[in-house]
């Protein structure tokens, strides 16, 4: 991840850009897999998770000490949701009495790419497990 010293006005606004960006990518690649993952009796699961501890956090709060957002992959089979990667898009912390900011590697196309083949290889392995059932 990418560390930012100066957290100012133009990068709270880069950083709601580049989360409104993962989200529309999870809602895209959402429905271009549901039918993959429907055949196995599965739902895949793409969302963007902002949160402080733990807690649900909202979009304006980037700049709180222990913020982070991330990208969650799973899949949901017979009412049960199972995570499967965590992909780290911005996290806030405190270090040596400043706050400073951690930004995902790359630029949404990369990303796209990385979900891609872990959606792949997620379907992949879940169709082999039916299989051997």
């Amino acid at each position: 991840m990418k560390q930012i010293i100066h957290l100012n006005e133009q990068i709270r606004q880069e950083i709601i850009s580049i989360e409104a960006e993962c989200e529309r990518l999870g809602e895209k690649l959402k429905e271009k897999y549901k039918n993959d993952f429907e055949i196995i009796n599965e739902r895949i699961v793409i969302e963007l998770i902002r949160e402080i501890k733990g807690k649900a956090a909202a979009r304006d709060d980037i700049f709180i000490v222990n913020y982070e957002s991330y990208l969650e992959l799973g899949v949901e089979k017979e009412n049960m949701y199972f995570p499967n990667v965590y992909i780290p898009v911005w996290k806030c912390k405190n270090e040596m009495f400043h706050n400073i900011g951690l930004l995902m590697e790359g630029n949404i196309q990369a990303l796209e790419k990385k979900i891609q083949k872990i959606i792949s290889e997620m379907c992949e392995d879940h169709k082999r497990e039916r299989s051997l059932k």
